[in-house]
């Protein structure tokens, strides 16, 4: 499965847009294309990286789901700080 179907069955699309535009805001604001994926890609790396380590075989949607949204509200307070 790749990341995109993981957020996609998920449903956590519309949070990691939250984390993107708080990346975005902590930055200065939108600067183009080109900076937006600077931002977005190390954000969805560092994602891929938490889910491959946390998985396990046979897990439920909804175990998925718990993974990603504890990251992404992980990040979203450090963010904060």
């Amino acid at each position: 499965m790749t990341l995109e179907q993981i957020i996609d069955v998920t449903g956590e699309f519309t949070h990691l847009y939250e984390l993107v535009m708080v990346h975005i805001e902590k930055s200065g604001g939108f600067a183009g294309p080109d900076a937006y994926f600077k931002t977005v890609q190390p954000l969805l790396d560092l994602l891929e990286v938490e889910i491959r380590i946390r998985y396990r075989p046979g897990m439920t949607q909804q175990q998925m789901k718990l993974i990603a949204q504890d990251w992404i509200d992980q990040q979203i307070r450090e963010c904060g700080n």
